[in-house]
């Protein structure tokens, strides 16, 4: 094959193009670059921020989600107490997922704030959407990076309950981060689940029953379903402690917000109500808490038949059990209450 040799013009045009190009590359390349080291820096920044935004999805904000939703469960709670104590009629609210979506967004309650009514504050500065701020602001700092959120509301959140002890909620969350320069941006729209431990909250049903005076929090007990007897339900009064049985008739934590005794076959817990606490009056209906207060009390044609256990009301006077929970507490009763005996 033929090679075409170059004139003296082209090789004198070649050596120009050359001399072109490299006093390009000196005049506007920075001392020291190399090429190679600065690629390695965008790769370890892009990195960097992808980590922020994986844990902002799967950590941070289903974190925060959980400490903020339970503190908007007290909040309620505490709004309940310090309604029913100050009004002296029972409090409950309307509609607990619409209340409870408020609080967590915005720290209100019927648009004002629900601090407003409670003492200590327990919302001020403590929303869900300053959470966002907070994180929004220390990624700034950390990354240089912008982080917007879309707006959250109610419609965005769901609030459930899919086992005795926890509250399940979900939220739909949209946001993009960028980069200071612009040159990446990370959009995502995810779901936070969280499940809020309802362990040492208040009962709602307890207080808004007793204008606030009977406090009794949620503990669950250790006995197993197979283990009752007279002296572990004594315990079971005395310490107020919780059970959940899987073929009862009790309602779930949430329901108590509302005043709602619907039984939750996956859900419902229930305890026995202390006669000896001085917010409890004598009434002739079973003291199984929900039906406690739920019961009409007319011994001469009661809802269910009532009956009373010796060794219990040595301790607990005036201690009632309905026949269902006898059973369950696997007790044997020793005189019969109502109706009463012919």
């Amino acid at each position: 094959m033929a090679i075409r040799k170059l004139n003296k013009k082209g090789l004198f045009l070649t050596f120009i193009s050359i001399a072109i190009v490299a006093a390009m590359i000196a005049i506007f390349a920075p001392p020291n670059v190399s090429i190679e080291k600065d690629l390695s820096a965008v790769k370890a920044r892009v990195e960097n921020v992808d980590d922020y935004v994986f844990d902002l999805e799967n950590v941070y904000l289903e974190n925060t989600l959980n400490a903020i939703g339970r503190r908007a469960m007290i909040a309620l709670i505490d709004y309940m107490q310090e309604e029913a104590i100050r009004t002296g009629t029972q409090v409950f609210l309307t509609n607990f997922h619409a209340a409870f979506s408020e609080v967590l967004l915005s720290g209100t309650i019927g648009s004002r704030p629900i601090d407003n009514f409670i003492d200590p504050d327990i919302m001020t500065d403590n929303t869900y959407n300053n959470k966002l701020n907070e994180i929004r602001n220390k990624a700034n700092r950390a990354f240089n990076v912008d982080t917007a959120f879309n707006p959250i509301t109610p419609n965005n959140i769901r609030v459930q309950q899919l086992s005795p002890w926890f509250v399940n909620v979900e939220m739909d969350v949209s946001f993009t981060v960028t980069t200071a320069e612009g040159t990446a941006t990370w959009t995502r729209s995810v779901k936070i689940i969280t499940n809020i431990d309802i362990k040492n909250l208040r009962d709602p049903y307890y207080l808004a029953k007793t204008n606030g005076n009977y406090e009794n929090r949620i503990t669950e007990t250790g006995t197993k379903f197979n283990e009752w007897n007279v002296n572990k339900v004594k315990d079971h009064i005395r310490d107020g402690t919780y059970v959940h049985f899987q073929d009862g008739n009790s309602p779930n934590f949430l329901s108590r917000f509302v005043n709602d005794v619907t039984a939750s076959s996956c859900c419902g817990i229930e305890s026995l109500v202390n006669p000896n606490n001085p917010a409890i009056s004598s009434k002739d209906v079973s003291y199984a808490d929900y039906r406690y207060w739920s019961d009409a009390a007319n011994c001469a044609s009661p809802p269910r038949s009532l009956f009373r256990v010796n060794a219990i009301n040595i301790e607990f006077p005036n201690f009632k059990f309905d026949i269902d929970h006898l059973a369950k507490y696997k007790l044997t009763a020793d005189s019969q209450i109502c109706p009463p005996p012919p």
